[in-house]
């Protein structure tokens, strides 16, 4: 689990953390999020662990309320590979969030497992299950209190917020159903939804996340010089539209858009709408551009703007996407045999550069 905080507050993120912890009634906690979700596969569905058929290292960096006096920032990274001839793919993931200069910081270890199951001719699904540690820390030498800063005195007497620190075991499924060019996963994350407990002496919680996403991928063939079509696949324009949906507690969230590509070059724009229950509903923008020389793929994607004056200022998020691709070695008859009919679960494009 990890603890947010709304785009509409104004006042840096240390005294919101010490406003919480004044708080009588629970604290709802949101996971960790990021601004380009298919490029995090195994965070966005564990049944994507080893979605390719090589061995893939992954690293991302998030930067986002630039405004405020302590930026958020989330670290991520992720590795996974796919055995042919047990039609099975294995993951690792590791994501770590830093809040309020350190105040409240989060970090989740996972290891998840998919199966490939081949249903028809053309169709699969796929069978993800992820098991995670959560630990969640405060440090109190971290906190600023509206007092601090002249907005009144409500700085606690004594060791009341002691820096403190809980870790919870969580698990998450999910499945992913492809057919020719299509795609459609459901992910349930905080599956075994970790007991309420105290953190600085607020009862906190993370309600369970519903993930649903999809898409396809389009290939466009582009005429040549002879005016003929050219239907190599690093000559087709490839056009991907996805749309994701998220719902944790009273929040609610939807993407939509897509990502176009050509010869390694790739680039995408999503319309995000983010709604809390009894608030009115916010929008902004994302960008993204790729870039990929084979086995190493960098991305960068930009988060702007506001549609609703609900949102005080835009959330700048800036996030940055590295991926390694390792090429298998040859496998001997018993592996090619016993993974010939094979087939790696479809995607959104981009996962492919």
């Amino acid at each position: 689990m990890s603890i947010k905080f709304s785009y509409q507050y104004r006042l840096p993120a240390c005294v919101l953390v010490a406003c919480s912890l004044r708080c009588v009634s629970p604290a709802y906690a949101q996971d960790a999020s990021f601004s380009q979700p298919v490029l995090s596969p195994l965070f966005l569905n564990p049944a994507y662990s080893g979605m390719e058929g090589v061995a893939r290292l992954g690293a991302t960096y998030q930067y986002r309320w630039g405004r405020l006096d302590e930026p958020y920032m989330l670290y991520a990274a992720c590795a996974d590979y796919y055995f042919d001839a047990f039609r099975s793919g294995l993951g690792l993931c590791a994501v770590s969030d830093r809040q309020g200069g350190g105040a409240l910081t989060q970090t989740s270890l996972g290891a998840s497992y998919a199966y490939n199951l081949r249903i028809a001719e053309q169709a699969y699904l796929r069978f993800g299950i992820q098991a995670l540690v959560d630990v969640t820390a405060t440090n109190a030498s971290k906190l600023v209190f509206p007092d601090m800063l002249g907005y009144g005195s409500v700085a606690p007497a004594g060791n009341a917020y002691a820096s403190q620190q809980r870790s919870d075991f969580d698990m998450a499924i999910g499945s992913v159903f492809s057919y020719r060019i299509f795609y459609a996963g459901l992910a349930l994350h905080n599956l075994t939804k970790a007991p309420s407990g105290e953190v600085a002496g607020q009862i906190v919680a993370t309600p369970r996340r519903f993930t649903l996403h999809g898409g396809c991928n389009i290939s466009v063939p582009l005429y040549n010089r002879r005016f003929t079509y050219n239907r190599s696949s690093a000559s087709a324009l490839m056009l991907s539209p996805n749309v994701i949906c998220g719902v944790q507690g009273a929040s609610q969230t939807l993407a939509l858009g897509g990502y176009v590509g050509l010869k390694g070059f790739s680039g995408g724009f999503f319309y995000k709408i983010y709604r809390e229950k009894g608030a009115p509903s916010t929008g902004f923008y994302s960008i993204c551009a790729a870039y990929s020389s084979g086995l190493i793929s960098l991305t960068y994607s930009f988060d702007f703007g506001k549609v609703s004056d609900a949102m005080p200022y835009s959330p700048d998020i800036h996030e940055v996407s590295l991926l390694f691709k390792i090429k298998r070695q040859a496998k001997s008859s018993y592996f090619q045999d016993r993974g010939s009919r094979r087939k790696i679960q479809n995607a959104p494009y981009i996962n492919y550069l």
